[in-house]
């Protein structure tokens, strides 16, 4: 058993090197000077610290605007809209190797829906993606099949730096800058990764995603709940108590898990759901004999009982 599971996390480390695309950062130094203004000394060292220790930018702001780490309030709303540190934290992200496994997984998981519900075209909702990463990479895989919208914080320094990447790169993407006007029971596929851990009522945000999509639509996720951590203090506390029930939480509002990464270092990233009309009996009985989510669920309380 031992061998088997080292072979298993040899051959998924030689899958993920192999397809590994390492970003330019000189490039990345460059755009990002450019496009906000910063001095390109600043913004390499930056860029440095954040490849060097993953949220550095972000604890060294959260430090100068005194926020209360882990608890969401009017500075945090504030250091949302007013911080460059994002900007250096996702696209430094969308670097590395595990993050370009995940968004590759997603586009196969959207052409593997696009082809079993033989759609001619699809609607899109990236749904919090910051400065944009993973709407410029599918739309460059997707765009003839797909229309892209978009929405994050309006007015925050990371929306306008998306909206310039997406001018600088012609994305074509609509933008949504009203929460309460992302149309409903529109879109087949939403996407949102690393987004539900800084909502303060993230069960809202399930029931949202929900009503965002069409029946028999796809929702991709990703959470870190547990990593309520130094280096990302934006990670909310409160949000603790769903760590390993997400699956959990999107059945009891209608989604189904119909997918999820089994990878060694990506369990669960990404997790696909469904949207039904209703679920069943069957449903929660599938999702309570799924043995790698239970056993995570458990692992998960029972480090919290310890």
């Amino acid at each position: 058993m031992g061998n088997n599971n080292e072979n298993t996390i040899k051959k998924f480390a030689e899958r993920i090197l192999k397809q590994w695309n390492p970003c330019d950062l000189e490039t990345l130094c460059k755009e990002i000077s450019e496009i906000t203004g910063l001095n390109i000394k600043t913004v390499c060292q930056k860029v440095w610290k954040e490849a060097l220790m993953v949220g550095a930018n972000v604890v060294e702001d959260a430090l100068k605007y005194d926020l209360n780490f882990h608890e969401y309030d009017e500075k945090m709303e504030k250091f949302y809209k007013d911080s460059y540190a994002f900007i250096f934290e996702t696209l430094v992200e969308s670097c590395r190797p595990l993050k370009q496994e995940v968004i590759r997984v997603i586009k196969e998981r959207i052409e593997k829906y696009i082809k079993e519900k033989k759609k001619q075209q699809i609607n899109i909702l990236m749904f919090g993606d910051g400065v944009g990463s993973d709407t410029i990479y599918l739309y460059r895989f997707l765009k003839d099949k797909a229309t892209f919208y978009y929405f994050d914080v309006p007015g925050s320094k990371t929306f306008n730096f998306a909206l310039k990447r997406f001018a600088r790169h012609n994305i074509q993407v609509k933008l949504l800058t009203e929460y309460h006007k992302i149309p409903q029971n529109f879109f087949d596929i939403v996407i949102s990764l690393e987004v539900l851990e800084h909502l303060p009522n993230p069960i809202e945000g399930i029931k949202d995603i929900n009503s965002f999509l069409k029946t028999g639509g796809k929702a991709l996720i990703t959470e870190s709940f547990g990593a309520v951590v130094l280096n990302f203090p934006t990670h909310l506390k409160t949000n603790l108590k769903y760590s390993g029930k997400t699956p959990f939480l999107f059945l009891k509002h209608n989604m189904i898990l119909t997918y999820y990464n089994t990878s060694p270092l990506l369990f669960l990233r990404p997790m696909e759901f469904e949207k039904k009309e209703k679920t069943s009996l069957s449903d929660w009985l599938k999702l309570i004999s799924n043995k790698p989510i239970i056993k995570n669920y458990l692992r998960i309380l029972l480090r919290k009982l310890i």
